[in-house]
């Protein structure tokens, strides 16, 4: 089969024990990222399965319309980025696997970076000792302070038991089945979500972006945190309502932002509003990108691809294109 990985930015895949599941096949990688509908038609006509990482490119109905080689997209996670129903009118399999018993620990551990990285400001301390000047400040410590954590799934209950170990109080907001969740694992749950914001001195945000999550932390949310409050995100940009977080820092409420995500990606603009602020701490989506979580994500995408070309698709999301 022809295959073609989309956005691998620094052809990080060829370089994965599982890649060898690809022998055989003609596989082509890009490593820039395009999303201009006539360059990926023709970047894909020849393309009979596609490999996408993450929510990296949009692919909607005019792109597919254009691809009719194109009988199989694999990927892992969820797919907002992807037209389903186009992909099912077209003859074209969507396989994604959930990976619902596996959280990102890559994820968490990143997010508890950002946490000590914020508290302790360490980026700052780093950047100004190379400019030779030692010491300009204090920290705070973790143990004894709130962790908040909203949106109790897969990551956030890892990141709650990472809070724990550093001695922190835990306190979950969420949707009420999650909130359920959270108190039989025992950690205590906040009232409502206004006292939740009020009360956290590190909130970190752990839920998925879809249409009733979108905007979900607004402005008026950021206003009720405390001055000394740190707020990490490393889900996804659009939980917070546009440009909110980027005033709320320079109003100083909260006090500290450490994000690993952006509305736009890749986000390559140096004056970026987030970029200017001296209390904002931002990576470039990096959460996932480690090398095992990588070996465990294409492994099943991959795996898809070789189900695929035996006959036999698996995690198929749209199960009407097999009829």
């Amino acid at each position: 089969m022809n295959i073609t990985i989309l956005d691998d930015y620094f052809d990080t895949l060829r370089g994965l024990p599982c890649f060898r599941k690809l022998d055989g096949h003609a596989v082509t990688v890009w490593n820039d990222h395009v999303q201009d509908v006539d360059a990926l038609a023709e970047r894909l006509r020849d393309t009979e399965a596609l490999v996408l990482i993450r929510e990296r490119t949009q692919i909607r109905a005019p792109l597919i319309a254009r691809l009719p080689k194109l009988r199989l997209i694999s990927q892992r996670s969820v797919y907002p980025h992807i037209d389903v129903d186009a992909c099912t009118a077209h003859g074209v399999i969507l396989s994604s696997n959930q990976h619902a018993g596996t959280p990102s620990y890559a994820a968490a551990e990143l997010t508890w970076g950002l946490v000590l990285a914020g508290m302790r400001r360490i980026p700052q301390a780093v950047q100004l000792l190379k400019q030779g000047t030692w010491q300009t400040g204090m920290g705070r410590t973790l143990r004894g302070r709130t962790l908040g954590i909203y949106g109790y799934g897969r990551i956030g209950a890892e990141v709650a038991r990472y809070g724990a170990a550093f001695g922190m109080k835990v306190l979950v907001w969420a949707r009420e089945a999650s909130r359920q969740r959270a108190r039989d694992d025992g950690w205590d749950v906040a009232p409502d979500k206004q006292a939740f914001f009020e009360t956290c001195d590190v909130l970190s945000l752990h839920m998925r972006l879809v249409p009733d999550t979108r905007g979900i932390v607004a402005a008026q949310d950021l206003a009720r945190m405390k001055p000394s409050a740190l707020l990490v995100n490393t889900s996804r940009a659009g939980l917070i309502e546009p440009g909110a977080l980027a005033r709320a820092l320079a109003a100083g409420r909260p006090g500290a932002a450490a994000v690993d995500v952006f509305e736009s990606e890749p986000m390559t603009d140096p004056q970026h509003p987030l970029l200017q602020l001296p209390n904002a701490i931002c990576t470039p989506h990096i959460g996932y990108v480690t090398e095992d979580e990588y070996e465990t994500q294409f492994s099943d995408v991959f795996d898809q691809i070789v189900a695929y070309a035996a006959g036999k698709p698996i995690h198929v999301i749209n199960p009407a294109v097999l009829a």
